[in-house]
């Protein structure tokens, strides 16, 4: 956010603050990442990427080379990606994305379970960082609902 030229510009939208003539009040997720950007800093300081759908849902976190995934699109490409919903899974899936950068291991690996379930453990961090996230839902709720393709949602 100090690309605005603003150092301070996300804590001043999360109390509130008068741009133009338009009151703004709203929670970014955001870092400042221009040290990072202009090769001061060698690693960025984000850590954590939240997934959406278009419909809202959180469907995925990546956490540094893991994600782990909540809803499953199953339909494989097409516009059939838009027609089909996204799956929930009753147990989230786990990939390390520089061993598998394409999420294909749950289909191409006879052991992806086994190694799976080693890392369940990963599990119990994930829920806390999507607790953290979704409690700032509270104070700032969305302030528009999702498109949709139907009135169902």
């Amino acid at each position: 956010m100090a690309a605005t030229g603003d150092d301070s510009i996300k804590e001043k939208l999360k109390e509130g603050t008068k741009i133009g003539d338009t009151e703004y009040k709203v929670y970014l997720d955001g870092y400042n990442i221009l040290p990072y950007l202009t090769g001061k800093e060698e690693k960025s300081p984000r850590k954590e990427i939240f997934y959406f759908t278009d419909d809202g849902d959180l469907s995925s976190l990546r956490y540094n080379k893991w994600k782990i995934v909540f809803l499953e699109q199953r339909a494989k490409g097409t516009l059939r990606i838009w027609a089909e919903p996204f799956t929930p899974l009753r147990v989230p899936k786990i990939f390390n994305l520089r061993m598998d950068p394409y999420e294909v291991a749950d289909i191409t690996s006879n052991t992806y379970y086994d190694w799976m379930l080693d890392r369940a453990y990963m599990l119990v961090p994930a829920q806390t960082y999507v607790a953290q996230y979704l409690e700032t839902f509270k104070e700032f709720p969305p302030r528009q609902k999702a498109a949709s393709f139907s009135s169902i949602r």
